[in-house]
């Protein structure tokens, strides 16, 4: 019995060999079950990519710059313009002359010189008729110094579709507008007449030379100054051709000085020209 039972025993257990070779399978079992490590991702374009607000902000920079036509590196704006006013009286006015611009990165700077027709209309006709007369400009030459401040730029589509795109710049404008009266001076000294072009208002010798050629009911502002502001666009075609309307409005700052009856009215303008 004794020896049978120590030879079960000694079949049921392993050897040492036995033992170490299954240690090893079962090592090996465990390694094959685990999942296999991802290859390293292929990252060649990395370099390359550009994150999308980047992009939208270099995007915003680029249109945000003159793209049809890039009138600051231009030398000098030639223009012929055209002026309507509106003034609060019952005489027609119509001007019209040329202007020559100067731009530079930040600002446009604008000499102007225009030629003013004055006329009657049916209610000044009949305000004639009576002992009343209105406050008014008679037939004169105006200067004007602007200077034009671009606030706003970007390339347009017009329409018809067949007009090409341009560049539209939206300025503000402000500026000094200067009244000659040719006819005023006549008679006059030379030293009267440099007093005279110094003086913020008429002088009584101009206001006596020109009661001869105003209109029958007007009497003749003695304003010679206006403080001029404000608005329009410049649309560039590619080729530098520009047209350029816009409302400036007169403000009454040297009213009292120039001692004038007409402090607020308005100008609607046009000009076309090209840039250089």
């Amino acid at each position: 019995m004794v020896l049978a039972v120590g030879s079960a025993a000694a079949q049921e257990a392993p050897s040492d060999e036995e033992a170490t070779t299954s240690a090893d399978g079962e090592g090996e079992g465990e390694d094959t079950d685990e999942a296999p490590e991802d290859p390293p991702l292929d990252d060649t374009l990395s370099p390359y990519r550009t994150p999308f607000g980047v992009l939208a902000e270099r995007s915003i920079g680029t249109t945000s710059r003159p793209v049809a036509f890039n009138w600051r590196r231009t030398d000098v704006h030639l223009a012929v313009m055209g002026n309507h006013y509106f003034e609060l009286n019952n005489f027609n006015s119509l001007r019209a002359g040329g202007m020559v611009r100067l731009p530079n990165e930040r600002l446009i700077y604008e000499l102007g010189l225009s030629h003013v027709w004055v006329w009657d209309t049916p209610s000044s006709r009949l305000l004639s008729l009576t002992p009343y007369r209105q406050p008014g400009r008679a037939q004169r030459l105006e200067l004007d110094f602007t200077v034009a401040l671009p606030v706003a730029e970007g390339l347009v589509t017009t329409a018809p579709r067949y007009v090409p795109a341009v560049e539209m710049v939206f300025n503000v404008y402000a500026g000094l507008r200067y009244l000659l009266y040719p006819q005023g001076f006549a008679g006059m000294k030379a030293s009267a007449i440099a007093g005279a072009l110094l003086s913020p208002g008429m002088t009584e010798a101009e206001l006596e030379n020109l009661d001869g050629s105003r209109l029958r009911a007007m009497q003749v502002d003695g304003g010679r100054y206006g403080v001029m502001v404000g608005f329009g666009n410049d649309l560039y075609f590619r080729q530098g051709l520009f047209v350029s309307p816009r409302l400036m409005m007169a403000v009454p700052l040297m009213a009292v000085a120039s001692e004038t009856e007409l402090l607020f009215w308005a100008d609607l303008s046009l000009s076309i020209g090209v840039a250089l």
